[in-house]
C-alpha cells in the first residue's frame, strides 16, 4: 500500500507544485518542459487550459495578472490582428529559455476578431502592417496583455483548484477543514493521513448524520480496493461490577437488582448497533499484509473509521484473499513472508474453492 498511503497522499503530491514529478520537470529548459502537442499545435488547446497549464509548467515564473513585472510573468499575450473568422482560440504560442512564453491569442483584444474596436480600426493595424509598421499594434499589445491576464484571473478565482497545484493557498482551502470539524490548528497533524487527504473528501465527512454507504465510498476511494460496511454486527458488554445483579437482604435494593427495574442475568449484555464490520477484499496477497496490523495501511484505515464515526462505533475488518493467491505454511520463514496464525496460516494440498477470509480483528 505504499503507492497510495499508497493512495490519495501521493495524488496529491503528484498534483502540487511541490511533488517529485514536478520538481524533476522545473530542472529541464523552459522549451522542454511543455508537452510536444502544446509546442506544434497550440492551436488544439483551449485557452484556459493552456494558460493553466503554462503558469505551471514555467514557474517559477509569475502566475499573470498580478502586479509583477511582465518579463517575470509566465505568459505574454498579444492579440491577432484580422477581420477573418477566428478557428481556435489561439493563433500562435512560442516559447523560450530567457523570457516569457509569447501568446497570441483570437478570443480578446482591443482590436480584432473579438475586439471593441470598430472593424475598420482593425483593417488599418492590417494595412500598417503590410508596410511593415507594427508600432501601433505593439502599443495596443501593452494593453492587451494585461486585459487578457485579467480575463484570466477572472476565470481563476472561483476555482480554487488551480491556485492549489501551484501551491497557493487561498480561502476554500483555509475553510474546508471547517466542514469536518478540523478547522482549529491545534487539530492539525492529529491523524494518521495526510491533512490534504481529509480537504478532498469534504463532501462526504460533512454529512451528517453520517451514513455507511459514504464511509463505504471513501474507504473504497481512498484504498481503492472493494469495500462492504456491514452494521449491526453486535459485540458482548461487560458489564460494570457496581450494576451487576446481587441478590441481598437489605430494605432498599440497587435498581440493578430488582426485578423489571433493571435486573440482568450475568455479567454482560448484547449490543447489537455499535459495532460494525469494514470487509475488504477481495485482496491480492500484498493488499492483504499491508492491511493486516503492524502493516502499511493498517494505521490508515483505523484512523480514517474512528475519525469518520465520531468514536460512535467499534469496527471490526475482515479480509477477503483472492483464493489463487492464498499461500501454504512453510514452517522456517522469516520477515515478511513468515506464516502468522489464524492470519497467512492455511493448510492446503490442493487450489482453495473459495476466497478464505479467515482474518478477523478489531481497530
Amino acid at each position: 500500500m505504499a503507492r497510495k498511503v499508497r493512495l490519495r497522499d501521493s495524488a496529491l503530491k503528484q498534483r502540487a507544485p511541490h511533488g517529485e514529478a514536478h520538481a524533476t520537470a522545473l530542472l529541464l529548459p523552459q522549451t522542454e518542459r511543455l508537452p510536444a502537442r502544446m509546442k506544434e499545435t497550440p492551436q488544439e488547446y483551449r485557452f484556459f487550459q493552456a494558460v493553466r497549464l503554462l503558469t505551471r509548467l514555467l514557474s517559477p515564473r509569475e502566475p499573470i495578472g498580478r502586479f509583477s513585472s511582465p518579463g517575470a510573468e509566465a505568459v505574454r499575450f498579444s492579440s491577432h490582428q484580422t477581420l477573418a473568422f477566428p478557428p481556435s482560440e489561439i493563433r500562435t504560442l512560442e516559447v523560450a529559455d530567457d523570457r516569457p512564453a509569447a501568446m497570441s491569442v483570437n478570443c480578446f483584444g482591443i482590436s480584432g476578431p473579438a475586439g471593441e474596436m470598430p472593424n475598420l480600426f482593425t483593417a488599418y493595424l492590417i494595412e500598417r502592417q503590410t508596410y511593415g509598421d507594427r508600432s501601433l499594434t505593439e502599443f495596443l499589445d501593452i494593453f492587451n496583455h494585461r486585459l487578457v491576464s485579467l480575463l484570466y484571473r477572472a476565470w481563476e478565482k472561483h476555482r480554487f483548484q488551480f491556485p492549489y497545484e501551484r501551491g497557493e493557498s487561498d480561502g476554500i482551502d483555509r475553510y474546508l477543514p471547517h466542514f469536518y470539524g478540523m478547522g482549529s490548528p491545534a487539530l492539525a497533524d492529529r491523524l494518521d493521513v495526510s491533512d490534504e487527504s481529509l480537504k478532498y473528501y469534504t463532501g462526504l465527512l460533512s454529512q451528517l448524520p453520517r451514513s455507511a454507504s459514504a464511509l463505504q465510498r471513501l474507504l473504497e476511494d481512498y484504498f481503492e480496493v472493494p469495500v462492504e460496511v456491514v452494521q449491526f454486527v453486535g459485540q458482548w458488554r461487560k458489564l460494570d461490577e457496581s450494576t451487576l445483579c446481587r441478590l441481598e437482604d437489605e430494605p432498599e435494593l440497587a435498581p440493578s437488582s430488582r426485578l423489571g427495574f433493571g435486573a440482568v442475568a450475568g455479567d454482560e449484555v448484547w449490543d447489537p448497533q455499535s459495532t460494525a464490520c469494514l470487509r475488504l477484499g477481495p485482496l491480492s496477497l500484498k493488499q492483504y499484509r499491508e492491511f493486516l496490523p503492524g502493516g502499511s495501511a493498517f494505521k490508515a484505515l483505523a484512523s480514517l473509521a474512528r475519525f469518520f464515526s465520531r468514536g460512535e462505533i467499534d469496527f471490526q475488518v475482515r479480509l477477503v484473499l483472492k483464493r489463487d493467491e492464498a499461500p501454504g505454511v512453510r514452517l522456517g520463514e522469516e520477515g515478511a513472508e513468515a506464516p502468522r496464525l489464524g492470519w497467512v496460516s492455511w493448510i492446503k494440498n490442493k487450489p482453495m474453492g473459495r476466497d478464505p477470509e479467515d482474518a478477523l480483528f478489531e481497530l
